[in-house]
């Protein structure tokens, strides 16, 4: 069951999603919640396998923010409709730089309405 709501966007290459380890573009987010996030990707991420990410995005000032977040593949398919693969993942352990990058969205997203 889900814990968190999750945030869309409008544009699929708002969010960068970088492996940490090899300092190279695996994707981008989908959706992102406090608890973890829908990867948009070129190649398949195997259920199941840890990833060392580094999130990055520009925010509504075009000020960079960059968190490294430690995550899980929960599950991955190929979306047919897209072109895309798709992968949820889930926050390993202790995160609190994502999860305040997280809550700063949904909180900028509360004040626009």
């Amino acid at each position: 069951m889900r814990q968190s709501s999750r945030i869309t966007f409008r544009s699929t290459f708002r969010i960068k999603i970088s492996d940490r380890e090899r300092d190279t573009l695996i994707g981008y987010a989908g959706d992102v919640s406090e608890c973890g996030m829908k990867l948009l990707g070129d190649s398949l991420v195997e259920p199941g396998s840890e990833l060392k990410l580094c999130v990055r995005m520009r925010d509504r000032d075009g000020e960079m923010r960059q968190v490294d977040v430690d995550m899980i593949c929960q599950w991955a398919q190929e979306n047919s409709r897209t072109g895309f693969f798709e992968a949820g993942l889930a926050v390993v352990g202790e995160a609190p730089a994502y999860v305040r990058l997280i809550e700063g969205m949904r909180n900028k997203r509360k004040e626009q309405v």
